[in-house]
């Protein structure tokens, strides 16, 4: 919509200066080469000015567009390490409970060594998913470091980073 508007404008701007030239220089068509020149070079300079500054309000919202693209490509990837990191939290949980105690655990020393060995790249994962978490809400909202291991430690969980992520709206710049 505001495309047409902007085009409709330039239109009216270039027809009101060929009125204006055509009021002020009413003598009818010309065979005098000069008056083609000065006429040529007064729509030309008009004609421009329209076109540059046409130009350079498509480029601002262009590029207002495409930051705002930008901004909500990094709440959606956010989004997705939040919530894998949910599963995996789980998952590292269930993996705790169940090797807490080795006298308990039922499986062959093996299949226990090979859930220890699992939980720890649960850990792994967990720690690049909090890393990534910290730059991209301190890139996306201005959120400190300190904040984000608030909201990762409350109840050891990332339920209130989540919440936070998710009630904040996509496109904010």
């Amino acid at each position: 919509m505001k495309t047409k508007k902007i085009l409709l404008l330039a239109i009216a701007v270039l027809l009101l200066s060929l009125l204006i030239y055509l009021f002020v220089f009413h003598q009818g068509l010309s065979n005098n080469h000069e008056e083609w020149g000065s006429f040529g070079s007064y729509i030309g300079g008009i004609g421009g000015i329209v076109l540059s500054c046409s130009l350079f309000y498509y480029t601002y919202t262009i590029d207002k567009d495409h930051k705002r693209t930008e901004n909500n490509t990094q709440v959606l990837k956010l989004l997705d390490v939040v919530g894998e990191s949910l599963v995996l939290y789980k998952s590292w949980e269930a993996l705790n409970v169940m090797l807490s105690d080795p006298s308990t655990f039922k499986g062959t020393h093996e299949q226990y060594m090979k859930e220890k060995e699992e939980r720890e790249k649960l850990e792994i994962q967990l720690w690049i998913n909090y890393k990534t978490t910290q730059v991209l809400a301190h890139h996306i909202y201005g959120i400190n470091v300190e904040d984000v291991d608030k909201m990762y430690l409350t109840e050891g969980q990332f339920k209130y980073v989540f919440y936070f992520i998710k009630n904040h709206k996509v496109g904010n710049s």
